[in-house]
């Protein structure tokens, strides 16, 4: 349809509530999308337009009066092509201002910016020198593809290499260091008819070894790697299936590395097997002292499914722990009592240096903030701990790292409305404030993560985005939060 009615000047904008670019860009490539996509980070556009249900279609005249509203049941959408054909059948549009793409309608200065080099979605480890490495996608090439950024300890850019395989759409990229000082990256590529994960490792002194996770029958996407004191490793990463005719469930898995034998052991199904819903997104993945490996995840929680369900609707977040052989119950982690309602998303998993697990999330209430829990491993449930997040601030894609001791390193993205996006970075005691800081740039700052390097120097890498492009930024934040706790 949107082909259909591109030619003729009609625009077409499909609004994602709560997303961030990340999780958009897998939903995009898995329906083979190549429109535009835009972000209701605070849900006011669907508050605003009262959509109550998914989809809502809304159309709007040159005017900006609104001509439809609401569901069309009709597979070709009969009641949308309607409305179109009557408004331009009475007033046909000025087409000449709209630059084609793919056949769809874009104005100029959109089609610009999509057209921008845009590098995005960093991730930091450091190399056993101490040296920064940072892993992203950029479109440098024309096709997005997974690149490795290395910088010495004083920050400096000494070199940058693509790690994916020439013309084949990669995206989605995470990494981390082994006991070994090996490198090992992951991502998400799409080099035949699906997406699938990918992994490589990089010894010093030997050839890069690339393998390929999965064989999905759909599409695999999402994937975060973590390494164990034992020399293993562990992927996790959500594949997508059919519900209902159509492929919109997705489900986590997880694959280990077995250090012993030097080879990946078979897939992992985490999350609970419930054919009647859809959505277990946003997995994230660490290994504890004990090499005990937890997944966390995004869930749409149905509570009526369940015979004894716990205190929770909506999307949110859950976790298990994943041996060799077994997967545990799933364990809720996200917002219960009066914030059971709210949509949890984006969670990040971290252990203290008492091998305490944590996990930040992104919740939409009672504003859209960044929650934090605590396991108490004796009885294996997660306790609230704190919010952060001012009133009147929207937050998202919270980070949580180690950061020595009881100590942890929270780095996120806020804005108020008319605002651009800012950075967060604060240095946590037993969950509590001790110092922070705020990355900011006249243009916004998304998807922050901050780490603590080998000489405990604090390290932040973001991506600093404006509609003329997209670039890596790489601070050292010692002396901020140093100055900051003092």
């Amino acid at each position: 349809m949107i082909r259909d009615f591109s030619p003729a000047g009609v625009y077409y904008l499909e609004v994602s509530c709560g997303e961030n670019p990340r999780a958009s860009l897998d939903y995009l490539c898995h329906y083979r999308s190549p429109h535009m996509m835009g972000l209701d980070a605070d849900y006011s556009v669907s508050q605003a337009f009262h959509a109550g249900g998914w989809p809502t279609f809304v159309v709007i005249d040159a005017e900006g009066i609104v001509r439809f509203h609401g569901f069309d049941s009709d597979r070709e959408l009969y009641g949308i092509r309607r409305c179109l054909n009557d408004l331009l059948k009475a007033k046909p549009l000025d087409s000449k201002t709209a630059v084609m793409s793919h056949g769809i309608a874009y104005l100029p200065d959109v089609h610009a910016a999509r057209q921008a080099h845009r590098d995005r979605s960093p991730r930091l480890c450091f190399d056993a020198a101490g040296n920064p490495l940072v892993v992203f996608y950029s479109n440098q090439s024309g096709t997005n593809s997974v690149y490795l950024r290395r910088y010495n300890t004083q920050g400096q850019k000494l070199g940058e290499e693509r790690l994916s395989a020439a013309d084949v759409e990669s995206y989605a990229a995470d990494c981390v260091t082994d006991t070994a000082g090996a490198l090992w990256v992951t991502w998400c590529a799409h080099p035949g008819r699906y997406y699938d994960i990918f992994v490589q490792c990089r010894r010093e002194g030997k050839e890069p070894v690339t393998e390929q996770l999965t064989h999905s029958d759909d599409d695999a996407m999402s994937p975060k790697i973590a390494a164990g004191a034992d020399g293993s490793l562990m992927v996790a990463y959500y594949e997508w299936a059919m519900l209902w005719g159509y492929s919109r469930d997705r489900n986590i898995f997880a694959r280990r590395y077995d250090p012993v034998r030097h080879a990946w052991e078979a897939a992992q199904e985490v999350s609970p097997h419930v054919p009647e819903v859809e959505d277990h997104t946003d997995p994230d993945v660490v290994i504890d002292p004990h090499g005990n490996n937890w997944v966390v995840w995004s869930y749409d929680y149905h509570p009526q499914l369940y015979k004894k369900p716990v205190d929770a609707a909506q999307p949110t977040i859950f976790a298990a722990r994943v041996a060799s052989n077994t997967v545990s119950p799933a364990m809720l982690v996200g917002a219960t009592g009066q914030f059971r309602d709210a949509i949890d998303l984006f969670p990040s998993a971290a252990l203290d240096g008492q091998g305490t697990l944590w996990c930040a999330w992104d919740c939409s209430e009672p504003h859209r903030c960044i929650r934090l829990a605590r396991l108490n491993a004796p009885d294996n449930t997660f306790k609230a701990i704190a919010a952060f997040g001012d009133q009147g601030e929207t937050c998202s894609t919270p980070e949580l790292s180690p950061a020595g001791g009881e100590r942890l390193v929270l780095a996120w993205s806020r804005r108020r409305v008319g605002e651009a996006w800012r950075g967060r970075v604060a240095l946590l005691q037993e969950g509590r404030t001790i110092a922070e800081t705020a990355p900011s740039e006249e243009s916004d700052v998304l998807f922050p993560q901050a780490q603590l390097g080998p000489d405990g120097r604090c390290w932040v890498v973001y991506e600093k985005a404006a509609p003329k492009g997209s670039e890596i930024i790489l601070r050292d934040l010692h002396r901020e939060l140093e100055t900051a706790a003092k």
